[in-house]
């Protein structure tokens, strides 16, 4: 009599440290920066993470159905089609190689449109036992919804997200040089920044920004009255990728300089 096959066993187990709690929620399209009315050529890279070999040696303990044999590839694009957060969820909670994959797509733009999901974001990005670095998974980071709420010490946590591709900080009235600038330093993978209506920033940030910022292409200063032609004309030499600026209402700021 032949034996019968044993039926596949496929984990369930989610990750130790959990994102049901600390996955933050977005919208849809959360991107209200200035460079979304423009044709975008500084996407970001979305589920760029690789699963760990943790992740790969738990699997080999299991005979996984043919789903769980799919390439990250494969699942990334599946993943991606989800529009809810939630569902995204249920799927990180399968078990640790679904999580890995999904983790980048629900983290790569997290909605920091209230100060509960401030709060949750930055506790979760700076703690140090997490089973992922959530802060290498931020791409896009835009505070512009909570405005005045924000200032330097806010900031703080998302200082070590050094892969953060387009960074919207539109009407955050109290931030100055030392926290745009502490976000800025290190980050090499900045694309897009909007610093519109930031009125206290100077010199001192665009100075860092060509410093740290060598694939830079959109920068919005509209309204950062001192902001001189100085700086901008050295983040023209460093920042050879820059195609768009944004300074109106900057007195400090020639026509001849921005051509």
């Amino acid at each position: 009599m032949p034996r019968s096959r044993q039926p596949a066993r496929f984990s369930s187990e989610a990750p130790s440290e959990s994102s049901s709690s600390t996955s933050p929620d977005r919208n849809v399209d959360d991107d209200t920066d200035f460079f979304t009315a423009q044709a975008n050529d500084s996407q970001s890279s979305v589920g760029g993470i690789a699963t760990s070999r943790d992740v790969h040696a738990q699997n080999e303990h299991y005979v996984l159905p043919p789903i769980g044999r799919l390439p990250p590839e494969l699942l990334i694009a599946i993943f991606a089609k989800l529009s809810s957060p939630a569902d995204m969820l249920s799927c990180m909670l399968v078990c640790r190689g679904w999580a890995a994959n999904c983790v980048g797509i629900l983290w790569h733009r997290p909605s920091c449109s209230n100060w509960v999901n401030m709060k949750s974001i930055t506790t979760t990005v700076g703690k140090e036992d997490s089973f992922f670095s959530y802060s290498d998974l931020i791409k896009r980071l835009n505070l512009s919804a909570l405005m005045e709420e924000v200032s330097d010490g806010t900031v703080v946590p998302f200082a070590q997200c050094n892969r953060i591709e387009r960074l919207t900080l539109t009407n955050c009235s109290k931030l100055t040089d030392k926290g745009v600038s502490d976000l800025v330093e290190g980050n090499r993978h900045l694309q897009a920044l909007d610093v519109s209506d930031l009125r206290s920033l100077t010199d001192h940030t665009l100075y860092t920004v060509a410093r740290n910022c060598p694939r830079l292409q959109g920068l919005n200063i509209t309204n950062c009255v001192k902001v001189s032609d100085d700086s901008l004309i050295v983040v023209s030499e460093n920042c050879r990728h820059i195609k768009r600026v944004s300074a109106v209402w900057n007195n400090c700021i020639t026509e001849a300089n921005m051509d």
